[in-house]
């Protein structure tokens, strides 16, 4: 599958693309896969939105690259923004543009986003991390194709194919009440589903391979033979970003160019004695055989009793994340933030 040409802007998380061979993309063999490959090329023709669905670290940005490079926009920009990671404060100027003076600090006139992408493709990833009044704005610019920059007086048109990522989709949000509905319509018109690593395990093999290609150029690097079968087992909740990272970190200690089980830092589930939890929590699989439970590293003991304690908020509050993070003192965005961290979206209903 062609890739394209990464040149990477540094405001505001974007990535403009225009075609590279080495830049990663999306590999494997297994049906799940031939049938992703195939829901692409089809969708590539079209230049209707796709909103893609996939847990953390599954591919969905390489799939909206694919998108962009097999259709009639892949001569033109490819841009990519993370949705949570822009303050809210600056959101409006960051996807419009602003003129000089539009705010303290403004300085000089600058296109937006949507400018930037004009003509090719923009993916915003994470989507439902947009807060309502930007949905608004938003749903503005899709249904009259123009924007107008932040402290301008006029509009000017923009042509952008529109792609965004979620990991749930969209339509959790819109029962939860955080997601317009208005907006999941014009952005949900195709619904692009990426498998997760643990259903495309066939595909481990050549993940590997092209992984530590990747890592270690040019160097003969090998699996020892209990490695691949430890990973066909393991349930990768962070999908093939997890895989690169154990693989990066296996590869450090890696003897003689072979990298070694122990070097995957993989436990055993069968080899695993409850925690002691703190009261009214659920007990978790933390310590090692043999191991005392005073003996838990304190880091690992805080860790699982966050993730308990916004398990447990979460559930109460019926999953409706802005309820759980008031419950838990937080803002919305720093709720989100701890359940990428701990890995809590892979474990939701």
């Amino acid at each position: 599958m062609p890739s394209p040409k990464l040149q990477t802007a540094t405001a505001a998380g974007k990535t403009v693309a225009s075609g590279l061979p080495s830049a990663p993309q999306l590999c494997g063999h297994s049906l799940p896969m031939q049938a992703l490959r195939a829901q692409i090329g089809r969708i590539a023709l079209c230049g209707a939105p796709v909103a893609i669905r996939g847990e953390s670290g599954s591919g969905k940005e390489l799939a909206a690259r694919a998108i962009h490079a097999q259709g009639a926009r892949a001569s033109g920009p490819f841009i990519a923004v993370n949705c949570g990671a822009i303050p809210e404060a600056l959101m409006e100027a960051e996807f419009f543009g602003c003129r000089p003076g539009a705010y303290t600090g403004a300085l000089h006139e600058r296109q937006g986003l949507f400018q930037a992408a004009h003509g090719g493709s923009l993916l915003l990833d994470e989507v439902d991390d947009l807060p309502l009044a930007m949905q608004v704005k938003l749903l503005r610019v899709l249904q009259e194709r123009r924007v107008r920059k932040l402290g301008g007086s006029s509009d000017e048109a923009v042509d952008v194919r529109i792609l965004c990522a979620s990991q749930h989709g969209l339509a959790r949000g819109v029962a939860a009440g955080t997601f317009r509905q208005d907006l999941f319509y014009r952005l949900n018109v195709i619904e692009l589903a990426l498998p997760p690593l643990r259903e495309r395990r066939g595909d481990l093999q050549i993940l590997c391979e092209v992984i530590l290609a990747r890592l270690a150029p040019g160097q003969a690097v090998s699996l020892a033979p209990p490695v691949l079968a430890a990973l066909a087992a393991y349930a990768f909740p962070g999908n093939v970003r997890e895989l690169e990272n154990m693989l990066e970190r296996a590869l450090a200690f890696a003897d003689g160019g072979v990298i070694a089980l122990d070097g995957l830092g993989l436990q055993s589930p069968a080899g695993i004695t409850p925690l002691r939890a703190a009261p009214g929590l659920p007990e978790r699989q933390l310590c090692l055989p043999g191991m005392d439970v005073c003996s838990v590293p304190l880091d690992v003991y805080l860790r699982q009793a966050e993730r308990d304690m916004i398990m447990q908020a979460l559930a109460q509050a019926r999953y409706h994340r802005a309820r759980a993070a008031r419950q838990l003192g937080l803002s919305v965005r720093q709720l989100r933030y701890r359940m990428q961290k701990l890995t809590i979206l892979e474990a939701l209903p």
